[in-house]
């Protein structure tokens, strides 16, 4: 075997492990919002995720031996985002216990809309064509399930919190696209989650703690693999995969997330739900490759 074929072998190699771990990844994304059916406040939820991830991650970094204090630039931006995260992540599963799984999921996955008309206020350049009727499609979509939730007060608000959700998670990406440069994924996830949950934990007498021990353990997985392992294994991807491509897979988050309830939970998906996953979802795919051709 020649030099040439053996590079080509271990190229393709690492973009089969790149494969895998974003197909894993993507699918533990979408359980994210079932998380939402504990019997506990956002609040709650989030903090305790952030707190579990936190343990996982700072067991992870030390064992790497990547622990390090970031110098005071890096800390107010990770503090920045940390706040942004947390907002994300509260609206996030509030939007599920108000609204159901399908409605939160679909109407975060707006991001990339909101992605792309943040850059555009900040560049002052106008968005692409593409990026202009895929806005449109994910704008029809939102008004379809509008409809669907019409007459449930519960439904709407629930949907407004998935766009809140998703206008913060479209900020905390921007945010957070130049910490990589200062610090390793390990230590930025840890630093994120960690301020998450200094911020959240005065706030928990306001809500409502888990009452069983299976609640906890749910918390537990939903801060070790659903939040710490499934970030490093993005980040594997990410270094065998282009962004594009594992961003296009976590899009996917939607479908995912509405087969699991329908599965585990007997939720139901109507008519008006596929048409407006399949408009979301296609359009935030297409946004994403328009992004990476710029």
């Amino acid at each position: 075997m020649t030099a040439v074929q053996v590079a080509a072998t271990s190229e393709a190699g690492r973009r089969t492990q790149g494969l895998i771990a974003i197909n894993i990844a993507a699918v533990i994304f979408g359980t994210a919002a079932l998380f939402g059916r504990i019997d506990a406040s956002p609040i709650w939820i989030v903090a305790m995720r952030t707190v579990f991830a936190s343990l996982a991650l700072l067991i992870l970094a030390i064992v790497r031996g990547d622990l390090r204090w970031p110098g005071s630039t890096t800390a107010r931006v990770l503090a920045g985002t940390a706040v942004i995260l947390a907002i994300h992540w509260v609206t996030f599963f509030a939007s599920v216990q108000l609204a159901g799984v399908a409605i939160a999921t679909l109407t975060f996955a707006t991001f990339p809309l909101f992605t792309v008309l943040l850059r555009a206020a900040r560049s002052r350049m106008a968005p692409l064509p593409l990026e202009v009727i895929a806005g449109i499609a994910i704008i029809i979509a939102v008004g379809l399930l509008a409809n669907t939730a019409s007459g449930s007060s519960s439904a709407i608000g629930g949907a407004l919190l998935g766009l809140g959700s998703a206008l913060a998670f479209a900020v905390f990406g921007l945010a957070s696209s130049e910490l990589g440069r200062a610090m390793s994924p390990v230590a930025i996830s840890l630093a994120q989650n960690a301020v998450v949950a200094i911020i959240l934990l005065p706030f928990l007498p306001l809500g409502d703690a888990p009452a069983t021990g299976r609640d906890w353990l749910w918390l537990v997985a939903l801060g070790v693999v659903t939040t710490a392992l499934m970030h490093q294994l993005y980040f594997y991807a990410l270094q065998r995969l282009s962004p594009t491509i594992c961003s296009g897979f976590v899009a996917l988050e939607p479908v995912y997330a509405i087969l699991l309830a329908a599965i585990f939970f007997g939720d139901h998906v109507s008519a008006w739900i596929v048409v407006s996953a399949t408009m979301i979802v296609g359009a935030s795919i297409a946004m994403l490759r328009a992004e990476s051709a710029v």
